[in-house]
């Protein structure tokens, strides 16, 4: 029997090849895939998981996949109550000519609606970029809805257009922010 996590913290790596009590959405138009190494369009995608060697969930856009198709998997109810100030942290890797947009919503009803919490659109290089949400207003259980859309590149291109996610990590919110634009001299 699989075990659903129950509450947070919570780290989801998907480094056993899957990952516990996720789900497809069934109306959607297909499926994110869950993959090691590199995506297998050129000039598109991760060359590896964020921590290398592990798995990630990833939109492959190549045919039959057209520009305005959607993926959209949803997480488990995450109870969040144990956290004085809970922080949604993931992993982005958006590269490609023919990107178009990744979302997350959360929901603290059972997934009866959602609100939008964190959207990125268009190339963002060929890295995986660490994406932090604050989520310090939600004191109950949650789950998320992440979304995935196919682009193109302008002109009808889409293969270009991978979109992954990595370490989906509900935690403690950090008391400081990373420093930016360090000078060290």
């Amino acid at each position: 029997a699989i075990t659903c996590p129950g509450g947070a913290p919570y780290l989801e790596t998907f480094n056993s090849g899957s990952a516990a009590c996720w789900t497809q959405e069934t109306a959607d138009i297909f499926d994110w895939t869950i993959f090691s190494g590199a995506t297998t369009s050129l000039t598109t995608g991760p060359s590896d998981d964020v921590t290398g060697g592990g798995y990630y969930f990833y939109i492959e856009t190549s045919v039959p996949r057209a520009p305005g198709d959607s993926a959209i998997m949803y997480t488990p109810n995450i109870d969040v109550s144990s956290l004085t100030a809970a922080e949604l942290n993931f992993y982005s890797h958006m590269y490609g000519a023919s990107i178009a947009s990744l979302s997350v919503d959360i929901s603290d009803n059972g997934g009866t609606s959602y609100t939008n919490i964190f959207s990125k659109s268009g190339d963002q290089g060929d890295q995986w970029n660490e994406e932090t949400v604050d989520l310090s207003s939600y004191t109950g259980s949650v789950s998320f809805r992440i979304t995935a859309d196919v682009g193109d590149d302008g002109s009808g291109v889409q293969y270009w257009g991978d979109i992954s996610i990595d370490n989906f990590e509900l935690r403690e919110a950090r008391t400081c922010s990373k420093p930016t634009n360090v000078i060290v001299s």
